[in-house]
């Protein structure tokens, strides 16, 4: 009887420890099967983008640019992806830090893209610019194609100016001297004036402050202007004496008009 009693106290444990075992699978196989899947990784690309405030008609240089990692389905189908194809090249519009930079961003090919400083002497982005820089400033002129070497005057070209001034010395001073009288004179004033853009007959040059108020002087008072035409590589000055009546009638021995007594 007592054998018996202590077989049926086994069984019941071996009973309870089964169901226990079962109960903790169940659970186990719940708890595995509620758990959310991990989300698929998202596919990224490297695009360039601006590192810093690019502002327009700068030069990019390779500081501007960073490499980021985005999310392939918001990058742009023209982002640029590569530094070489950009830097070098000029902004025409403002690029924030962090976008995208696209090819919409800098000039056509054909187009006039130019900086008003000169691309080796860009401002530095938030450093003050150098002390004793020229003030520079573009600026645009009317130049006829008669008076610009036919019209083939093209943008990266150097110019001198060559002025033609009709000057009447009693106008300012008085009838200091009686040998000087009202008369053309002309003189290359300005040289090695590089041509930034151009757009038909309209010509936009770099230059300093000052002498765009002397240029817009000229302009205003009447003078004539015309292009030279200079070979790049040619850096002497003109060092011209300027053209009046006096020494080009010596020069090439032109006759002087005589007042003739009408015949009786």
């Amino acid at each position: 009887m007592e054998d018996r009693s202590r077989r049926r106290a086994r069984l019941i444990l071996i009973v309870g420890v089964l169901m226990a075992l079962l109960a903790g699978l169940g659970t186990f196989f719940l708890a595995s099967g509620s758990k959310t899947e991990a989300p698929p990784a998202v596919p990224t690309v490297g695009v360039l983008v601006a590192a810093r405030e690019i502002a327009a008609r700068t030069v990019v240089s390779a500081a501007d640019l960073r490499i980021a990692q985005v999310n392939a389905d918001a990058v742009p189908p023209t982002a640029l992806k590569e530094s070489k194809d950009v830097v070098g090249k000029i902004a025409t519009l403002p690029i924030s830090t962090g976008e995208f930079i696209l090819p919409t961003k800098f000039a056509a090919t054909a187009a006039a893209a130019f900086t008003v400083f000169p691309p080796n002497e860009q401002p530095q982005p938030g450093q003050p610019i150098p002390p004793g820089s020229p003030n520079y400033r573009a600026m645009s002129i009317t130049v006829p194609d008669a008076n610009a070497v036919g019209g083939a005057v093209q943008v990266g070209d150097l110019v001198d100016a060559m002025y033609t001034v009709t000057l009447d010395p009693t106008k300012f001073s008085g009838p200091v001297n009686p040998n000087r009288i009202a008369d053309p004179s002309v003189k290359v004033a300005l040289e090695r004036l590089p041509i930034i853009a151009k757009a038909g007959s309209v010509y936009t040059i770099r230059v300093d402050a000052e002498t765009a108020e002397r240029i817009q002087y000229l302009q205003a008072s009447g003078a004539q202007l015309a292009f030279l035409l200079r070979a790049a590589q040619d850096d002497r000055a003109a060092k011209t004496q300027g053209a009046t009546f006096a020494p080009v009638y010596q020069l090439y021995q032109f006759k002087i008009p005589e007042k003739v007594a009408p015949a009786p």
